[in-house]
């Protein structure tokens, strides 16, 4: 009900062709390389404008000049990339890496089409190696958190917040990650009413917490007291979500005040599209407005 399986979303750009490493150029015949200088820009300043068919029937031809070129191939594994072909992007990634080892972006473009590809070991093997040549820090454990959410790896996922939270054990961005993993997974009762404590210990004014833990309480035989005075606080905030209203509801029918809960759940239903009422809501409902 309040908070209810959802797919961990990973989020994921294209990174602009402004960030390329230094361009080497190909080793062509005079007219061949003021053609490909010309196309070459010509092709980068259209992508910038969003005119990305113009630009690949550009730079398609600056492949066809030098198809070793380890910038062209990066070049070609951006379009395909930009548009969502990250199959026939990869391989142009992979000969970019192969003939420019060096090349700084290219690793994370790799990274990034072994996620969208489903390939995490290799995802992640790049990602070790950007450790060693950066070292590990937040980021970088947000990254492997992110790649093992996209194959929907729940356990490695939480284990990569765990590992981070270790150096850094009130990092509240992470705690909140770990709970949101535990809700998922339905972790056990102790385990996550500990991550709900811990995380309102250093952020007590977050509702969406505050709604999830008080629907817990009040599902798990737990004080209905203070369930009930933390989702109140969530209304107060928000007093026209339904999700909140719904957890008041249902907390309120525990608590034994039907008439109040009978008009909170009314409140949450008439906040919902008749077609789209959340199955545990609509179920609420029924139970409450039943007795």
């Amino acid at each position: 009900m309040t908070f209810r399986k959802v797919h961990i979303i990973l989020f994921l750009f294209l990174l602009p062709l402004s960030i390329f490493a230094k361009k080497q150029a190909p080793a062509l015949s005079e007219i061949e390389r003021q053609r490909f200088i010309y196309y070459f820009y010509e092709a980068e300043r259209l992508y910038e404008k969003g005119d990305y068919e113009a630009a690949f029937q550009l730079i398609d031809f600056c492949y066809l000049l030098n198809p070793e070129d380890a910038i062209i191939n990066q070049y070609m594994g951006d379009f395909f990339s930009g548009f969502h072909k990250p199959q026939i992007a990869l391989p142009f990634y992979e000969k970019s890496y192969a003939n420019d080892p060096l090349n700084e972006g290219i690793l994370a473009r790799l990274e990034h089409t072994f996620v969208l590809t489903g390939q995490t070991k290799k995802a992640i093997r790049i990602r070790d190696k950007l450790d060693r040549r950066d070292g590990y820090d937040a980021y970088s454990a947000m990254r492997r958190y992110q790649i093992y959410a996209a194959a929907n790896d729940a356990k490695k996922a939480l284990n990569a917040v765990e590992d981070y939270l270790k150096l850094d054990p009130n990092n509240i961005q992470f705690l909140l990650l770990r709970l949101q993993v535990l809700e998922v997974t339905n972790a056990q009762a102790k385990k996550l009413q500990a991550a709900y404590e811990q995380v309102l210990t250093l952020n007590p004014d977050n509702i969406v917490v505050l709604n999830n833990y008080a629907y817990f309480l009040a599902t798990h035989k737990g004080d209905l007291s203070r369930a009930e005075q933390m989702s109140r606080y969530t209304l107060q905030a928000e007093p026209r979500n339904p999700t909140y209203l719904d957890t008041y509801a249902w907390i309120l029918y525990l608590r034994g005040e039907l008439l109040l809960a009978q008009m909170y759940i009314r409140q949450a239903i008439h906040m919902y599209d008749e077609q789209n009422i959340p199955e545990d809501v609509l179920n609420h409902y029924q139970i409450i407005m039943k007795e």
